[in-house]
């Protein structure tokens, strides 16, 4: 009789603790409410999107450091900014950049996806030392795993200002809210 009671509390005990070990890794659905921010940390280099070979050694290089911040309520964004200084490596001619106003096209609501990654396509504003630059310029944000993001600018919306190329940066922190 001990043994049947033992084997039995066995038989139940032992799928509660795996339940607790394996519920650790915390898998949700899809989360539409979220809020997140980092710092901007890119390199552009001074060349044609199409250039195939670089020299690095004389390819003019622009330095783009700065914050970011994204906020999401209910699939709608209701926050995004960006602000960076950004000048030739050589230190002449630096000037700050804000890329605000994100307004997405579509009706799909912004969702993080249980990794941390999104994709948010939409229209922003860039500007240059505080005064509009370039208005409703297609830009593609991407987050990926909650710890990178990519802002890309579309090229021919900005006269090729970053040439084509992504501002990256880190996740700093990643707020969501269930």
């Amino acid at each position: 009789m001990k043994k049947s009671i033992a084997f039995l509390t066995l038989l139940f005990t032992l799928p509660l603790v795996s339940f607790y070990f394996t519920n650790d890794s915390k898998v949700y659905a899809a989360i539409d409410t979220f809020s997140a921010d980092g710092q901007i940390g890119s390199l552009v280099l001074g060349m044609s999107p199409s250039t195939h070979t670089v020299n690095m050694s004389t390819v003019d290089k622009f330095i783009l450091s700065g914050n970011w911040k994204l906020v999401t309520d209910k699939g709608k964004i209701t926050n995004f900014t960006s602000e960076f200084y950004t000048g030739p490596a050589s230190g002449a001619n630096n000037h700050t950049h804000q890329v605000t106003n994100l307004r997405v096209q579509d009706d799909r609501p912004i969702q993080l996806s249980t990794d941390g990654s999104t994709q948010i396509s939409g229209l922003t504003d860039v500007k240059t030392n505080g005064k509009s630059a370039w208005n409703d310029v297609p830009t593609t944000i991407s987050i990926s795993k909650g710890r990178t993001i990519s802002i890309n600018i579309a090229d021919n919306g900005t006269q090729r200002h970053f040439m084509g190329q992504p501002i990256y940066g880190i996740v700093k922190d990643l707020k969501t809210q269930q």
